[in-house]
């Protein structure tokens, strides 16, 4: 029924209201053939809504789990029960929700599920959307709302043998009536306007930045009280200044003495105030706190803390909250995925990428790390179709650009292997080797290979089991073209054969202390795989080396702060080198094992430039 131009004045109104419009796969399937019949060319609904439509796949459980709750009888289609589960959890994170559909049993049966959001039927909805529009869009989107109740209204009545029709006319009109009683109240309330006002000038007066008198003098003490808190960004930025570190636990020493000290300073200039400014000093502040936090997180991981790790990020997490930056909150959930693929919670993982994927969407983001994370984490739950589905959200990305496909399927092949997941590196990588040699570059394809064999020679033969399924999964991700299926195949052939050489014991090992530079290249470096510490407190770090392969490293005194991705250079020691036991092979795929005279000789290095994100790195100023 709509006029040309109504995906641009939806576009337009959404945009001003910082709003969005969420639908499952299902709602896909319903609608697939259905054209906007008054648009010259008559042309599909979906393709010209796509980039305004935000879809969220809903697992079958969850479905019938809602099902259950309102009872098999009562309960309405699985398309519209995805619908209810998805409006459920976007109300659970705090955002107003209202639930646009003209079947009634969609509002009697969430009232008894307790959802807490609101129905209200298409032609009102599009009401709404007039109101927040502007003079013209007023007028087209008003047409449009009359033609749709005219249409609901017929409908229903047509229905009448079936239903209490006088029940969902009386909703009809009540959702309309009540919609327009919200408009006019929402119009008066100025107060939330005026507190982001005052948050926004607070800000810019830890910055430095030039801020009104006149606001100034209604921020009182706060630009004094929370001035301290600048301090973290500049330690930050020193952070990275250097490019590496070989001493990563006392970059985060540092920065938990900072951020106590900022703590404590500005703890005691907030306590004498009230609670409403106390409020606003807080917000004002939560974006450097943010970025501290998942800072430490980052560094913490570093080190191999994934506990502590766990606890910094779930802080950067809740000050994001209170920033109202999506970006931040969906890096924060990112990472504590990550961690939770680490820890084979594959179910908390998916939850938290899925999560991520939606603030990826509301902001324009690409989201394919997060559909890829999350296929893969509920492909591991034994989640298949809820698994399927977000790689066929991810297909159309990978295909309109292959070259930043390789970029991003790269980013997450590298992450996965800084969390010790080899075997699921080995298969991201893989299809980012694919785009890269469709797309032609050449310059990507020898890294790609060298991480490909770092995570070949990594995984071992208990862990390649647990993946079962999981390359005919990503093989969907990219359907790689017929002349350059050839080059593929030579290029992992390659890579294959050389892990396998690899992966044979060492050609010589010997027992006498001998100069490192025999064992390992003089100015290489080796890069730790995993740290495996025993009962007794010993560490062997399983490390690599392109030439060499894996090698164990074996530290019997313990205390090793590294982690997967540190890289390790010997300084003046020397060495033994013996032949692995079965059972070390078997679990770490390792070709000797290395004793090291002068443990105080290796040095744990790390990539500073991977402590903040790029996007936090822009915040710094």
């Amino acid at each position: 029924m709509a006029p040309e131009g109504f995906v641009d004045d939806v576009k337009k109104i959404l945009a001003n209201e910082s709003g969005g419009l969420h639908v499952t796969p299902g709602v896909h399937d319903e609608v697939r053939n259905v054209r906007f019949q008054r648009w010259n060319g008559k042309p599909n609904l979906l393709e010209e809504m796509s980039d305004v439509l935000v879809t969220i796949s809903i697992g079958e459980d969850e479905i019938r789990g809602l099902a259950e709750k309102i009872g098999e009888n009562a309960s309405p289609q699985d398309v519209d029960l995805s619908l209810m589960v998805l409006a459920g959890k976007i109300s659970q994170e705090g955002r107003k929700v209202t639930l646009v559909s003209d079947d009634f049993k969609m509002t009697t049966t969430g009232d008894r599920a307790n959802l807490n959001v609101e129905t209200c039927p298409p032609s009102t909805f599009i009401q709404r959307l007039a109101e927040s529009g502007s003079k013209a869009q007023r007028t087209r989107l008003r047409s449009l709302s009359r033609r749709v109740r005219a249409a609901e209204m017929r409908y229903a009545i047509s229905r009448a043998g079936q239903y209490d029709v006088q029940a969902k006319l009386t909703w009809m009109v009540d959702s309309l009536l009540s919609s327009k009683v919200a408009i006019a109240e929402s119009s008066d309330d100025s107060s939330i306007s005026d507190e982001r006002k005052l948050i926004a000038a607070l800000i810019r007066s830890i910055r430095g930045e030039n801020v009104k008198k006149s606001t100034m003098n209604k921020l009182g003490l706060l630009p004094d009280v929370c001035a301290p808190v600048a301090r973290l960004d500049e330690h930050l930025s020193t952070l990275s200044s250097d490019g590496s570190s070989d001493d990563i636990r006392q970059s985060y020493d540092s920065t938990v003495q900072i951020l106590s000290e900022v703590l404590e300073i500005t703890g005691l200039g907030l306590a004498p105030l009230g609670e409403e400014m106390a409020e606003l000093a807080h917000r004002a502040m939560a974006g450097y706190h943010y970025r501290t936090e998942s800072a430490m997180g980052v560094m913490a991981k570093m080190s191999g803390d994934l506990y502590l790790a766990r606890l910094h990020l779930s802080r950067a997490l809740q000050h994001a909250t209170l920033i109202d930056d999506v970006g931040a909150e969906m890096r924060a959930m990112h990472q504590l995925g990550m961690l939770a693929l680490a820890n084979n919670q594959w179910e908390r993982a998916g939850a938290l990428f899925e999560t991520a994927d939606r603030q990826c969407q509301a902001i324009g983001g690409n989201r394919l790390s997060h559909l890829v994370l999350s296929g893969i984490s509920r492909h591991l739950n034994d989640e298949t179709e809820l698994a399927e589905s977000h790689l066929r959200a991810a297909i159309p990305i990978v295909q309109s650009d292959k070259s930043g496909a390789t970029q991003i399927l790269t980013e997450v092949g590298n992450a996965l292997l800084t969390v010790d997941c080899p075997g699921l590196a080995l298969e991201v990588l893989d299809e980012a080797i694919e785009c890269a040699i469709e797309s032609g570059q050449e310059d990507r394809l020898e890294m790609l290979a060298d991480l490909l064999l770092l995570a070949n020679t990594a995984i071992s033969n208990r862990e390649q089991s647990q993946y079962d399924g999981l390359r005919e999964l990503l093989d969907s991700l990219n359907e790689i073209h017929e002349d350059v299926e050839e080059e593929f195949q030579a290029r992992i052939s390659d890579i294959d054969s050389r892990a396998v050489e690899l992966s044979r014991p060492l050609d010589e090992t010997w027992s006498e202390w001998q100069p490192a530079i025999k064992l390992i290249p003089d100015g290489s470096m080796l890069t730790v795989v995993r740290i495996d510490t025993d009962d007794e407190g010993r560490s062997l770090v399983v490390s690599h080396h392109g030439e060499l392969g894996s090698i164990g490293l074996w530290l019997p005194d313990g205390g090793v702060q590294a982690a997967p991705g540190n890289l390790i250079e010997i300084n003046n020691s020397r060495v033994k080198v013996a032949p692995p036991t079965e059972l070390l092979r078997d679990v770490h795929n390792i070709r000797g094992i290395v004793a090291i005279e002068d443990p105080n000789a290796l040095s744990f290095i790390v990539n500073t430039d991977d402590i903040l994100d790029d996007e936090d790195e822009l915040n710094l100023s």
